[in-house]
């Protein structure tokens, strides 16, 4: 038997279950296909809620242990930089009085070999603690550009013309 001989003349469903109506009635299943009702959906809701706090917190765990390890990398990395700054040091020292002791060989004076190295580091020292100076002074490490921006933000929300 087809769908079209299960209805009667008149088209509708003759009773029989099937049809168009989804198997929708009072004692089959409802639109979710759960026949539980209102109960069935509060506990959905508690359960997606919960599992939602759930995976917020393995999240929040996960976080934890990756900020943690990185910590500990940069932390590391800060070590084995301080270690390599200790050893350019040592480097500079080292290659400052070989250079004081080949110079001496050149004019015959350890002293004034001395005076001449002296003279030039203090020459670099001077050169670059004034660009030091200059890159560190307040202005210019204020940030004028964003000042402007801000500036020029406030003037189009009051709706003052710049000039």
């Amino acid at each position: 038997m087809n769908e079209h001989d299960r209805r009667g003349d008149d088209g509708r469903d003759g009773g029989r279950g099937g049809g168009d109506r989804g198997g929708a009635g009072p004692q089959g299943p409802g639109p979710g296909g759960d026949d539980r009702g209102p109960r069935a959906l509060y506990q959905l809701i508690a359960d997606a809620l919960r599992e939602a706090t759930e995976l917020a917190s393995k999240e929040f765990a996960l976080f934890r242990a990756e900020l943690a390890e990185n910590i500990r990398r940069l932390i590391a990395g800060i070590v084995m930089l301080m270690i390599a700054a200790i050893f350019g040091v040592a480097t500079i020292v080292l290659l400052t009085a070989a250079l004081v002791e080949w110079i001496a060989v050149l004019v015959g004076s350890s002293a004034l070999a001395a005076l001449i190295v002296a003279g030039v580091t203090l020459v670099l020292m001077v050169i670059f603690a004034l660009i030091a100076r200059n890159r560190l002074s307040l202005t210019t490490l204020e940030p004028r550009r964003t000042r402007e921006n801000m500036s020029r933000d406030g003037d189009i929300f009051s709706g003052r013309k710049r000039k």
